[in-house]
């Protein structure tokens, strides 16, 4: 029998900068980790070891994967080692716990949805094909996927920096 671990996500502050961070322990209280960089516990699951371990990496893969998409169209999200920048909206953040932690219940779906993680990963770019070929829970589990790793931030400098111009 492996031991209980919470899984959780959290926002925290190291010199000055904000951070997302998704990681587990064995204690109750969260913020006795990472020396007390931690503000705020959005998120906290109780999970086995080997689950936590493989739901975390579900989910930081796919947030790797926005912040590598991001990247590709000019939109650029600070990333750290173990934290993600806190400029990406928490309902986001807390949309791709959910996905993640909600399916990892079924151990056939779990490793259809890794799989197409994975695929996912290795493409770079959302491409509707793949969705073509899949059907039932793969189909659904796919679009929510697809819609998560749409989000782009809304770059508001472009427009300022532009005069006002004319409609005619």
């Amino acid at each position: 029998m492996t031991k209980s671990v919470n899984l959780y996500l959290a926002s925290g502050v190291s010199e000055g900068v904000g951070f997302w961070v998704v990681n587990f322990t064995e204690e109750d209280n969260i913020f006795n980790s990472l020396a007390s960089k931690l503000l705020e516990c959005y998120r906290k699951e109780l999970f086995g070891l080997d689950g936590a371990i493989e739901v975390k990496e579900a989910i930081n893969t796919t947030l790797d994967i926005l912040c590598l998409d991001s990247k590709y169209e000019k939109y650029k999200f600070d990333n750290y080692n173990t934290c993600y920048s806190s400029e990406i909206p928490i309902n986001l953040i807390e949309d791709i716990f959910d996905l993640w932690a909600y399916n990892y219940s079924n151990e056939i779906l779990w490793k259809k949805y890794i799989g197409l993680l994975n695929l996912r990963k290795k493409i770079k770019k959302n491409n509707n094909y793949i969705n073509i070929g899949l059907k039932g829970d793969t189909y659904e589990f796919a679009t929510k996927l697809d819609g998560l790793l749409s989000f782009r931030p809304v770059n508001l400098k472009i427009r300022l920096n532009k005069p006002n111009d004319l409609m005619w």
